[in-house]
């Protein structure tokens, strides 16, 4: 039997400070894609840094990753400089402030989430919440966390990824993936929707 779990309390309520006052803190653009979560092999940013080559000129707004690194700093760096994206990514090591996490998320184009593989996939939720479309991989159990309006990738693909992040610019998607994808978050990971589960469960156990 599978019940799902929620998220930190915040996501489920309105912004307490607004998202440009937060970008100015860090010292971060307006416009961005974001990456939110530990930077280790499985979470695979590395091929978001080499989607960028595929992107169209107009479409190459900075990337912000926001996590702390536990393995291959010096690779991801090196892989962004040969790539000639320094002053395109802004990284943010230390953020512990989730209400500032929010405000990021919430003024994202779009989370990149290519990670290839996961339990669960925490960050997804958090951005769906946070009425931020989501751009994941096909793999483990992010589809189900992401729901059927995010987009879905082949996280080997660094060409599919590329075109996913140029869809998700257009006006018209971008909005129908936020509706539809914060219903999806609330339908599914609500506080109320997942202690219900969790009681049925208990409850047919006691019967």
């Amino acid at each position: 039997v599978v019940a799902y779990q929620s998220c930190n309390s915040i996501y489920y309520e309105p912004l307490i400070e607004g998202s440009q006052a937060v970008l100015e803190k860090y010292q971060l653009p307006k416009d961005y894609f974001l990456f939110v979560g530990s930077v280790e092999t499985r979470k695979n940013i590395q091929v978001v840094i080499k989607a960028y080559r595929h992107l169209p000129k107009d479409t190459k707004i900075p990337l912000i990753i926001i996590g702390r690194p536990s393995q291959g700093k010096e690779q991801l760096l090196s892989l962004i400089a040969s790539e000639g994206l320094k002053k395109q990514v802004f990284w943010v090591e230390n953020l512990t402030n989730n209400e500032h996490l929010k405000a990021i998320y919430h003024a994202a184009k779009a989370l990149i989430y290519p990670s290839l593989y996961e339990g669960f996939g925490l960050p997804v939720i958090e951005a769906l919440l946070s009425k931020t479309p989501v751009i994941t991989s096909n793999t483990s159990s992010l589809p189900e966390a992401a729901g059927p309006d995010s987009l879905w990738i082949n996280p080997n693909s660094p060409e599919e990824l590329a075109e996913a992040m140029e869809q998700v610019l257009g006006e018209g998607l971008r909005k129908k993936m936020i509706e539809r994808g914060y219903q999806y978050a609330l339908d599914n990971f609500g506080r109320k929707t997942t202690t219900d589960r969790m009681m049925k469960i208990y409850q047919s156990i006691i019967l």
